[in-house]
């Protein structure tokens, strides 16, 4: 599922649908850079127990590593931790705007984007940051921050032990599978 900021009652409730029908017992909701698709549905659920099995949280998300390519992080959290809680741990990641750290946001992922240039912009299929709207910019800052590793150490000590883990992919896109362990032994660690 693309992240759409406010899912509706009918994609919340085909999603449901498409998960019930499954023999797949466990999911992941993988949302970029927030939780929103998983707190609306376990919101309606809580109203509609028409869910018949187990959904974690989860965010998808880039981190900042000593390579000469993005590398793409999935965070997957235990069902039982509260809303709170995982506001609390989105909150603790924060990205690099120059030399401020800033906690993930909308707006801080706008803020990034428009400190790119416009040469970096167009790198990434975009227009001059300075000639998109927020939403665009928004989406801009999504495709191209990364997380500091000191904030995902902290968001991890938000949230009580063993109920969240990071899943690093090696054969997928911005995956470790062309990291250079020998150049870079920590980060393949």
């Amino acid at each position: 599922f693309l992240k759409t900021n406010n899912p509706g009652e009918s994609e919340i409730k085909k999603f449901i649908e498409t998960v019930n029908a499954s023999d797949v017992e466990v999911f992941c909701l993988m949302d970029y850079w927030t939780f929103d698709w998983y707190m609306a549905v376990k919101k309606y659920v809580a109203t509609n127990p028409i869910l018949n099995k187990t959904i974690f949280s989860g965010m998808e998300l880039r981190i900042e590593c000593a390579v000469d390519y993005r590398l793409n992080i999935h965070v997957l959290l235990s069902d039982e931790l509260t809303e709170q809680q995982l506001k609390d741990f989105k909150s603790a990641l924060k990205i690099r705007i120059g030399t401020t750290l800033k906690s993930v946001s909308d707006e801080a992922l706008l803020t990034f984007a428009k400190s790119l240039d416009a040469s970096k912009a167009r790198s990434h299929g975009y227009a001059d940051p300075n000639t998109l709207t927020d939403p665009q910019c928004i989406q801009l800052g999504s495709r191209t921050a990364e997380v500091t590793r000191d904030s995902l150490t902290d968001a991890f000590k938000t949230i009580p032990v063993d109920s969240g883990y990071i899943l690093l992919p090696y054969d997928t896109s911005d995956g470790l599978l062309n990291l250079d362990w020998s150049r870079h032994p920590h980060d393949d660690n």
